[in-house]
């Protein structure tokens, strides 16, 4: 019943638009996700790489260079945009701030249930814990001196969106509906290091390892994975990556605090929210 009532909310949506459904073969994009914990070999929001974390991810090169990022996500205490699986994210860029920006993401079980929504960034399958989960997304950028992103003006963030005819047809009605009540999580402070798997069977693949960590260190709770993107024409190699990379982190030993979708722990461990 649920993945039927997503079906009609969805297709209704697109309809509204005058849309028709996607086909599986528009999903191009493919992500990888691997979660794990970091034990004592990272100390807590860590800026930098550890001889300690080096040497127990030894499978893995990371470069130096460190990518700073906040992450706050928009929705009601009851999470109506989540009921119509509506994600809104603000992410600051703090290394290059030209490239901050607001992302409405759609999500669905199975590409049958998206339309052919137009103008989207990408459409995109991420691969956690061998579970596929199917997204399609739109972006605008935005400048840092216009939010705050520790206190999102929340109607400064949808009047830009509403500069995106498409975006805004999205979530609009929830918009108008709820908009007094429209509150921002916690703000996630990222740090992202680049870097490239030994293996020489996948060192062309680009990975990355994130930490998020709450910006004012409450709770104090770490969210560490390493992740790579591809295409789908190379899905058979980037599938045998995954569980090359998988078996590594799980071979390390170090329990995670976190699993599955960092959105959805970033709302958990948000009081103001609804669970």
């Amino acid at each position: 019943m649920k993945t039927h009532l997503l079906v009609i909310g969805l297709v209704s949506l697109c309809l509204h638009s005058g849309a028709y459904a996607l086909s599986p073969n528009q999903f191009t994009s493919l992500e990888y996700h691997v979660n794990t914990g970091v034990a004592s070999t990272l100390p807590y929001a860590a800026d930098q790489l550890t001889p300690d974390f080096t040497n127990a991810f030894s499978f893995i090169t990371l470069e130096e260079e460190l990518s700073i990022k906040l992450v706050t996500f928009i929705d009601t205490p009851n999470r109506d945009f989540n009921a119509k699986h509506i994600n809104i994210r603000v992410r600051e860029n703090v290394t290059t701030p030209r490239k901050s920006k607001i992302t409405i993401k759609l999500r669905a079980d199975n590409p049958q249930a998206f339309g052919e929504l137009s103008g989207y960034k990408k459409a995109e399958v991420d691969y956690t814990e061998g579970n596929a989960a199917y997204s399609v997304s739109y972006d605008l950028p935005y400048s840092p001196n216009d939010i705050d992103i520790q206190h999102v003006n929340i109607a400064t963030v949808f009047d830009i969106i509403k500069r995106n005819q498409a975006m805004w047809d999205i979530v609009s009605d929830i918009y108008n509906q709820h908009k007094q009540d429209l509150i921002q999580t916690v703000v996630m402070r990222t740090h992202g290091w680049d870097g490239f798997v030994k293996d020489k069977r996948f060192n062309d693949i680009e990975m990355e390892f994130q930490i998020w960590t709450p910006y004012y260190r409450k709770p104090r709770i770490t969210f560490a994975e390493f992740s790579f993107k591809g295409s789908d024409g190379d899905k058979a190699r980037l599938d045998e990556a995954y569980q090359y990379i998988n078996q590594q982190v799980k071979a390390v030993g170090f329990d995670s605090s976190h699993q599955g979708s960092k959105t959805n722990s970033t709302f958990t461990i948000t009081e103001a929210f609804n669970q």
